[in-house]
């Protein structure tokens, strides 16, 4: 193997808000661990988990970011810190943040907690797209777009109610969210949310995305979700009909997608061990294993999973207005079909191999790993993928900081 380490950029021209937003949250999803798209289904794959637990991100660790990132920021527009200032104060405010938070320890969701006032994403990158799906932000601002005008505290026409009656004062970005304690950013605080904390929270999930997953969910006591690996196996007997209905969709999707990843990693290893002479026979066996798994899975639902295949107007109905582009519905029709016509025999089928390496060749030309020497040098010979689970771990983990608040399950 030789030294070559490729080296990439990515640049863009910042023209508007909903562009700064869309290059944001591209490079979030690129540093997500286990988000790495290797045959261009991520749009997909989006789709639902927005459509389902809108507002998260697995970057993302404890739902009580969404409150104190208000409260610093309202302190900058209190103390009214010029736009010059504004990047250099809110990192300072959020690395007294981390301070406050380091004696949780590891493993506690603390961002930052190693890496202190140098870590390069702060929570407020992590958390500013997603606090207006939460119901927290109210105007459509970039942060460095809110740090020019952070100290005349916006231009904003208050909500209102159905009788006309504003529920918000004007001229804040800010919905109401209790007021921070005395102590804020100079004492220990904890992800412990306070019940108005997590009222505020609900409500708002609630009020702007009421169709949803978590919005649902919030509103169910005594669950328990501790050993449910997917969200389309909690027990809520009631859900809403829509919501059903996408949850079948994303479960098919997600369990006939598995397959032609893992198809993708064989591949990868049988030309690594014959075009660099790599030792692969581990991962090859491995992905071979999880395929005759993929494949029994398929098998015991494959009545309801041809059903769905067969019937692809109802799941392009779905994605309709989403920006899934038709050339990733074509290919996951025909790749979809090959899946459920044999799961047994489906990772040597030539066909299917086919449109693996034509997808990596169309979506990444010469760093196509299938098709091309040098971009195959570069694999690490770890996996890509996993079975789709549309960032349920975040939603539990947020569902269980709102139980302990005493709201939802």
């Amino acid at each position: 193997m030789n030294d070559y380490a490729p080296a990439s950029s990515l640049g863009w021209l910042d023209l508007d808000t909903a562009a700064s937003e869309r290059v944001a949250s591209l490079l979030r999803s690129l540093e997500e661990p286990g988000t790495i798209d290797a045959l261009g289904l991520g749009s997909i794959r989006d789709t639902f988990s927005d459509m389902l637990t809108p507002g998260t991100s697995t970057v993302q660790t404890r739902l009580r970011y969404f409150i104190f990132l208000p409260w610093i920021f309202q302190r900058l527009e209190t103390e009214g810190v010029p736009p010059a200032s504004f990047a250099r104060k809110l990192r300072d405010y959020e690395a007294k943040l981390i301070d406050c938070l380091r004696h949780l320890g590891p493993n506690q969701g603390v961002i930052g907690r190693i890496a202190g006032r140098s870590l390069r994403r702060m929570p407020s990158d992590v958390y500013w797209g997603s606090m207006t799906a939460w119901g927290i932000r109210r105007l459509d601002l970039s942060i460095a777009e809110y740090g020019q005008q952070a100290r005349a505290r916006g231009r904003f026409r208050p909500e209102r109610d159905d009788d006309g009656n504003a529920t918000e004062p004007a001229g804040s970005i800010w919905a109401s969210v209790p007021e921070a304690p005395e102590n804020f950013l100079t004492g220990q605080v904890t992800f412990e949310l306070e019940p108005d904390e997590a009222q505020t929270l609900t409500d708002g999930i609630r009020r702007r995305h009421p169709d949803t997953l978590i919005a649902a969910l919030t509103t169910v006591r005594g669950l328990s979700l501790d050993n449910i690996d997917y969200p389309w196996f909690v027990p809520v007997p009631r859900l809403p009909g829509r919501l059903v209905e996408m949850l079948h969709h994303a479960r098919c999707f997600s369990e006939l997608t598995h397959g032609p990843q893992l198809v993708y990693n064989l591949l990868l290893a049988r030309a690594a061990r014959r075009e660099l002479g790599w030792d692969t026979e581990e991962l090859e066996e491995n992905q071979k294993r999880h395929l005759d798994g993929w494949s029994d899975q398929v098998g015991g639902r494959h009545e309801e999973l041809r059903a769905w295949v067969e019937a692809p107007h109802e799941f392009r109905q779905v994605l309709a207005g989403y920006g899934v582009a038709q050339s990733t519905l074509h290919y996951w029709d025909a790749m979809a079909q090959h899946a459920v016509d044999d799961p047994a025999r489906f990772a040597e089928r030539p066909e299917v191999h086919r449109l693996i390496r034509d997808r990596e060749r169309r979506l990444k030309s010469k760093r196509a790993r299938l098709s091309h020497r040098a971009a195959l040098e570069t694999w690490n010979q770890m996996p890509f993928g996993g079975q789709l689970d549309y960032r349920w771990g975040i939603t539990k983990t947020y569902l269980r900081d709102l139980a302990a608040a005493g709201v939802g399950g």
